[in-house]
């Protein structure tokens, strides 16, 4: 379980763009950032086809509608804060932990106790759109009777000791959760924040992380001889720079602008205040430290290229942007024509006036309206002509990696459901009931396009049987989410065509591999089992088939007749 805040970008335009695909006409209007936020939790654009439950808390109603009203109305006795006067707790499980509703409930209540919150009202929804249920949680910051607008600062230790300990409470998977600062290794601790997203996102090394690893020692030591300049050499040889930022240190890629992190995550005697107690005022890096070469530098990584694979997606991307290139070409030459004629238009209109021969005010009455007239013209068009390059890009979409790899799965081509394997390193999953062998890196891939897969992002080929039962297709198992028969033998042919005749290792409960070993004898599947019990199962089941379709061949056997 993890317990994490939705952070609000500066000016709260990111409630307006977390809700953009529900806030639309039905909505309506331009509502304050804590209904688009509501908006968004509860579906209501959607028909609630994302929402497994909803619930109110500390309000007047019950009504998630009704309950925004009040809690905006709360939020204008605030007058004196400034601040972000919304909370977003989103908790997330891992794939295939369907916690129950009381559980759930209980998991709010604490952890909203846990940060300061109990008292405050909140409106919260479950949405089961992914694979990993999540619990969206909107809070309201200020308090319903004094009115103060509260912000839980290092609310993330407290998120996160909340979870350790909900999970054992209620039985769930164990996460690996990040200590409080007192308890944690000062380079061993986790990498959070924007760090740990681009890793859980990516599957790459984040900058934080290979400054630590790699640039650290380096760093470490330069500092021991008690030199500023030394210090910035070291840092220079690993592509990197130390400033001054704030009240504190950064140390930047020389290379992006972007990427800095502060040095006191790297390691707390790298901060300003140790480093000035060591060496002195902080000295900015002389000639010879900026002219030091970088031996090597941080590079984020790239996707896996494929060969030809990569080479298609390149033509088709360059394809797509030129096509883009020329309809927003099109579109801005007729915009320019229309509004050098729209110019043209008013000119001579303001000449006709002023030779129409009014004057005083009739004249500036007459002209002054004129003008109003360009300037709410004027104004239309540029609207107009931004929609329509909206609409543009919409109709010229410009393909990525990770999609062009998606749609060419789905197609059956084996190379990119290869490449977008490589792309994911997935954890097990909870009380999984899936088929394994040895050496799997060097299973085949399979796509049964008649059983219209579905293709996932990490590469995953989802299948979904009549009888009710769900297959996952992975790159290094056959996973069973919803065991019926129909999706027991469908992963058991999975497995024998992938794995060949390697033996198989079935994990799950014991009805599961039981069912599994009897459905490969009754089927007369061409697989093995490295489990003795299961092998036998296999082969007492094959025997019985054997002795049914003998019986069926004797001539004296009237059964049928």
């Amino acid at each position: 379980m993890i317990a994490k805040r939705i952070p609000s970008p500066k000016g709260g335009a990111g409630f307006a763009q977390l809700g953009a695909y529900v806030l639309n006409a039905k909505t309506g209007g331009d509502p304050a950032s804590w209904t688009r936020l509501n908006a968004y939790i509860l579906d209501a654009g959607h028909v609630g086809e994302k929402v497994a439950w909803s619930r109110v808390t500390n309000c007047q109603s019950d009504d998630p509608g009704w309950a925004v009203k009040e809690i905006l109305a709360i939020q204008a006795r605030n007058t004196r804060s400034r601040s972000d006067k919304n909370y977003h707790l989103v908790v997330s499980f891992p794939e295939g932990e369907k916690p129950t509703r009381a559980q759930l409930e209980d998991i709010e209540d604490r952890i909203c106790a846990a940060i300061g919150f109990a008292e405050h009202q909140r409106v919260s929804a479950v949405h089961q759109n992914t694979d990993n249920w999540h619990l969206h949680v909107a809070i309201n910051k200020v308090h319903p009777r004094t009115f103060r607008n509260a912000e839980p600062w290092y609310d993330h230790y407290r998120l996160q000791q909340c979870c350790a300990e909900l999970e054992i409470r209620h039985g769930l998977t164990r996460t690996s959760h990040t200590p409080a600062p007192e308890r944690r290794h000062p380079v061993g601790r986790a990498i959070g924040g924007r760090g740990g997203d681009f890793e859980a996102q990516q599957g790459g090394a984040s900058f934080l992380r290979w400054v630590r690893e790699q640039a650290r020692p380096a760093l470490l030591e330069a500092r021991e001889r008690g030199d500023w300049q030394a210090l910035h050499r070291a840092a220079a040889r690993y592509g990197l720079a130390i400033k001054p930022r704030g009240a504190g240190l950064v140390i930047g890629h020389r290379g992006d602008r972007r990427l800095h992190v502060k040095a006191s995550d790297v390691d707390r005697v790298l901060a300003i205040r140790p480093l000035t107690e060591t060496l002195g005022p902080f000295q900015a890096p002389d000639e010879q430290a900026q002219r030091e070469a970088a031996e090597t530098q941080y590079d984020a990584g790239t996707p896996k290229r494929t060969g030809v694979l990569y080479d298609a997606f390149c033509n088709e991307r360059e394809r797509a942007m030129q096509a883009r290139a020329v309809a927003l070409a099109t579109l801005r030459h007729r915009h320019q024509a229309y509004a050098d004629e729209l110019r043209r238009w008013y000119r001579e209109r303001l000449r006709q006036e002023r030779a129409s021969g009014l004057s005083g005010a009739f004249r500036r009455d007459a002209l002054g309206h004129l003008r109003d007239m360009q300037r709410e013209d004027r104004a239309a068009r540029i609207r107009r002509e931004a929609k329509e390059r909206r609409e543009v890009r919409v109709c010229h979409p410009i393909p990525t990696w990770q999609g062009y790899l998606e749609a060419e799965a789905a197609r059956g081509n084996g190379a990119a459901l290869a490449a977008l394997r490589g792309r994911t390193l997935r954890r097990a999953q909870v009380q999984a009931q899936l088929l394994a062998a040895e050496n799997a890196d060097e299973a085949r891939h399979v796509i049964r396009r008649h059983l219209r897969p579905t293709i996932r992002r990490d590469g995953r080929v989802i299948y979904r049987v009549s009888d009710g039962g769900v297959v996952s297709d992975e790159a290094r198992v056959v996973r069973v989410n919803q065991v019926t028969v129909g999706a027991a033998f469908l992963a058991l042919s999975l497995a024998s065509e992938r794995f060949g005749q390697r033996a198989l290792t079935v994990q799950g409960t014991d009805e599961f591999r039981a069912q599994v070993a009897v459905l490969a004898g009754q089927k007369d599947l061409a697989v093995t089992f490295a489990d003795p019990k299961l092998e036998v199962l296999r082969v007492l089941a094959a025997s019985e088939r054997s002795k049914v379709v003998d019986r069926g061949r004797d001539p004296g056997n009237t059964l049928h007749r």
